[in-house]
């Protein structure tokens, strides 16, 4: 019973059969996924947001928490993870990321922390993918999604709440003993980013790291460079391209966009 216990989903229901038999109360529990400002809720009988807040109190629905904390009428509802810990995106990696054609971290993680940046700043900052950790409750989800293993979730810290009764399952403290044992390993591990260089020759060290200032451009620039970006967006789109991006086959790549952009002129 544990996985219904502790999923942040809800994604498992305990079906006990002889029923009665087992009560969850005598189960450790995590913390609540939210937290409400009740000096300012009125748990509005007439208001569908409100309602649905009452609904899913008892059971861990992240999905409904972030849809119920963007629409509270009085933003009294906040998601508040037990879990604490930090996203790693291994950046070095990330040239076998392709964020138009798969998107699956994008599309499993039910808080919406992770986005595909668009702002030249937030490219050069970021990268091709980005994770707002300030709405993430840690999953997982993305680090099981992602296809070439570019993303790592690490958990620092969880609130474990004792069982509201003592039950007879000698288990109960081994199971608190073996996620202590996680979060220490987790703790002295510390956040590190892992860099595996795929060349040789990038393996250098940097004697000064220079900014470049991004450069303002006119209407009309942005303009061509919107029509340009349409055209390679609609290139990419082919599987495959994706494919030769995938494989490095640039010289293939270079043949077919020289191709693809004269037919389009």
């Amino acid at each position: 019973m544990l996985c219904a216990v502790v999923c942040p989903n809800d994604a498992f229901h305990e079906n006990i059969i002889p029923e009665e038999q087992i009560d969850l109360e005598e189960f450790p529990s995590i913390g609540k996924f939210f937290k409400i400002d009740m000096k300012k809720c009125n748990e509005d009988s007439k208001n569908e947001i409100c309602q649905l807040c009452l609904k899913v109190r008892d059971r861990n629905k992240i999905k409904e928490y972030f849809k119920i904390q963007k629409e509270c009428p009085l933003q009294c509802f906040s998601i508040d993870s037990p879990i604490k810990g930090e996203v790693i995106i291994k950046k070095n990696m990330l040239h076998k990321c392709d964020p138009q054609g798969c998107k699956a971290c994008v599309n499993i993680c039910p808080t919406e922390s992770f986005f595909i940046p668009e702002r030249a700043e937030d490219v050069k900052k970021y990268g091709k993918i980005a994770c707002n950790e300030d709405e993430c409750f840690y999953c997982g989800a993305c680090e099981n999604s992602c296809p070439d293993d570019l993303i790592v979730v690490n958990r620092k810290d969880i609130v474990i709440i004792d069982p509201k009764k003592r039950g007879n399952y000698p288990w109960i403290q081994g199971w608190i003993n073996s996620i202590k044992e996680i979060l220490r390993k987790a703790l002295i591990r510390g956040k590190v980013q892992i860099k595996i260089p795929e060349i040789e020759e990038e393996v250098k060290k940097l004697h000064k790291k220079i900014e470049e200032k991004i450069p303002q451009l006119s209407m009309e620039d942005r303009k061509k460079l919107d029509e340009l970006n349409q055209k390679i967006q609609t290139f990419l789109r082919s599987p495959k391209i994706r494919y030769w991006i995938k494989d490095k086959k640039t010289q293939q790549i270079t043949k077919e966009l020289n191709k693809f952009l004269s037919k389009k002129k």
